[in-house]
């Protein structure tokens, strides 16, 4: 499934979702979406194996911190920040220590054979 049927179908079920909140706490609901998004740019998320981890989760998605959002849980791996002139060689490093470079899904990516 491609990002924006993702995103197209968690902004749907959100829209569903607020329309059945009673329009005098509308409000309330929105601040609690931002205060969740707030709390997850301000704290680190906890190591994979951490009984937090299925809590940090929630709150990430509370807190619409999905897709490309830079605090977007992703357990069990970092991100290392390069320009993007220097991504190939930072790439290349990161192989060359013996460490698999992994794709969006999280996967090893092939090698290239040179």
């Amino acid at each position: 499934m491609n990002t924006t049927a993702k995103l197209g179908g968690l902004g749907a079920v959100i829209a569903l979702l607020l329309t059945e909140v009673p329009e005098q706490y509308a409000l309330y609901a929105a601040i609690f979406v931002f205060a969740c998004s707030a709390v997850t740019a301000i704290i680190p998320p906890p190591h994979t194996g951490s009984r937090w981890a299925v809590a940090y989760q929630i709150l990430t998605t509370i807190g619409l911190n999905v897709g490309w959002a830079e605090n977007h849980f992703k357990p069990g791996q970092s991100g290392v920040r390069v320009s993007v002139a220097d991504k190939p060689a930072a790439k290349r490093a990161v192989a060359s220590a013996g460490i698999p470079v992994l794709n969006r899904d999280g996967k090893p990516e092939p090698t290239k054979v040179s």
